[in-house]
């Protein structure tokens, strides 16, 4: 069978290759893959940042974000079917079996040794066939399975958002206004969950209010604004939440000044940009004053990707071709290599393996 791969920590490794067909364990499923989006992790692990093959492998399978159909069930699988649509998660629990990976809390792991479909010391989902536990299967109906493949980076705009509103349970709050700050998927999910819960969402970005990007904030009742021509110092208010998801550290360095007072900031990039800072001390004591909340966000767990389906649903019924215009290009395996060089007006790029 096909199979996208790498070689940690090589860089520009990515090709197509022929691997076995995997066979299931008892409590095992085989998934026929449908689709895998590509997303900046699997970019990363092309570059040489990060990766890690599963132990005696010289290669690691790519693709965290899929969607597939049963193919083939061990003994004892009882969750699902051959045949079922399904999208599975990505985290199995640690080696020492922590008490958050024994709650099925695998995205709260306290001793970092966890393992990743198609990140770390697990084979992902960019091959013809997959096998992973049954358990860690999310069933999808046939209606949603296009869409289906967004679901989960849609689950980690879910934990982040559910676990923001949970700590503002600390204070009497009536929030109102959301500030989100980046338009990849992450931003444009976290755009479409918060506007489902009836907030009032800006989002602000680097690219033109003519594009792809802003055109979807504006189609589920979003404003969008160019951060080039609205610079973020600029905005002239303050707001009760923000999701920052861009990933640049001086984004994330600005918003905490655009905080509410008892507001809450939730991070859900990564910050690799080197930044120097002479005011941290008055960042920090704005929000020492103003009873202020940051906190980061990373993953998710089976109930996060529940939560995205119910809003993927309700996406799909209030803004019908909102889901479709994520999608920048689709390509099939054996071109799947110009995935990974990303233009700044994309999106997602989907590997379509029944294409």
């Amino acid at each position: 069978m096909r199979a996208i791969v790498t070689t940690p920590p090589e860089r520009n490794s990515v090709q197509l290759m022929e691997v076995h067909k995997p066979e299931p364990k008892e409590n095992e499923a085989v998934l026929k893959i449908l689709k895998v989006g590509i997303d900046a992790t699997d970019r990363e692990i092309n570059d040489g940042y990060s990766g890690v093959p599963p132990e005696g492998s010289p290669y690691l399978i790519i693709g965290h974000e899929a969607v597939g159909i049963v193919d083939e069930i061990g003994e004892k699988v009882k969750n699902v079917s051959v045949g079922d649509f399904v999208v599975p998660t990505v985290r199995r629990p640690c080696v020492q079996n922590c008490l958050n990976c024994r709650k099925g809390e695998t995205d709260m792991c306290t001793t970092g040794d966890y393992l990743e479909h198609g990140i770390l010391k697990l084979h992902g989902f960019a091959s013809d066939y997959a096998v992973t536990g049954a358990g860690y299967l999310i069933k999808v109906p046939e209606e949603v399975k296009d869409e289906a493949v967004f679901l989960e980076p849609l689950s980690i705009t879910e934990k982040g958002i559910t676990q923001l509103l949970k700590i503002q349970e600390r204070v009497v709050w009536k929030p109102e206004d959301v500030l989100v700050i980046g338009a990849g998927p992450l931003g444009l999910l976290a755009t479409m969950v918060l506007r489902l819960k009836g907030f009032n969402v800006l989002n602000v970005s680097r690219n033109r209010v003519e594009s792809t990007k802003a055109q979807i904030v504006r189609d589920v009742g979003g404003e969008y604004l160019d951060e080039r021509e609205n610079p973020l110092s600029t905005l002239g208010k303050k707001f009760d939440i923000i999701v920052e998801a861009s990933g640049a550290a001086s984004a994330a360095l600005e918003c905490c000044e655009l905080l509410k007072s008892n507001g809450a900031l939730c991070f859900l990039g990564l910050y690799r940009e080197i930044q120097e800072c002479d005011d941290f001390g008055k960042i920090f004591t704005n929000m020492v004053m103003g009873n202020k909340v940051s906190f980061g966000s990373v993953s998710s767990n089976k109930k996060h990707f529940e939560m995205g389906l119910k809003d993927l649903l309700e996406i799909k019924k209030k803004y019908p071709q909102v889901i479709g215009k994520l999608v920048s290009r689709e390509l099939t395996p054996e071109k799947s290599s110009l995935a990974f060089k990303s233009d700044f007006e994309e999106i997602k790029t989907i590997i379509n393996f029944q294409k």
